[in-house]
């Protein structure tokens, strides 16, 4: 059997959730710094500071992402395996093909072994995403892995 097709595909935009951690992180850091206690513990000066250095860790990761998981890549399915970004994908390895949203729905793959989707295996069809996602279903099927039609958790 040959290839079934090589799409062009790339990683869902952070930016709703870039904004949404933003926003929650000002917040804290607004109610972190702004409440200040008559008698601090020097144990509760050390867990507000390292929130807000957890929470700067996070913001720079999200931006770090926004910026550099932006490009194309192509995905190309194959009768045993999936070549994603010149990574190789075996079928045994995969657990659940998650399809979230309808209108640019957003893949993700969820290796044996994991809870959540790695944000790397999280793409979107960036063309004949009807076709490819039809292709990877029938891919899907034909190795016996699940395909759900729901809403996924990605690992940060």
């Amino acid at each position: 059997m040959e290839n079934r097709g090589v799409y062009r595909v790339r990683h869902p935009s952070e930016l709703s959730l870039l904004i949404s951690l933003s926003l929650v992180m000002g917040i804290n850091m607004y109610t972190i710094i702004g409440n200040k206690l008559t008698s601090e513990s020097p144990i509760l000066v050390l867990l507000r500071y390292g929130l807000i250095i957890f929470w700067l860790i996070i913001l720079g990761n999200l931006i770090y992402r926004l910026f550099t998981f932006r490009r194309v890549i192509e995905i190309q399915i194959r009768p045993e395996n999936i070549i994603m970004n010149n990574k190789i994908i075996d079928a045994k390895t995969i657990k659940t093909i998650f399809i979230k949203g309808y209108f640019r729905p957003v893949i993700g793959i969820r290796p044996k072994g994991n809870i959540m989707v790695p944000y790397k295996l999280c793409f979107r069809f960036l063309e004949k995403e009807d076709q490819g996602i039809k292709d990877l279903t029938i891919w899907a099927e034909q190795n016996q892995i699940k395909v759900a039609n729901k809403r996924f958790q990605r690992w940060i």
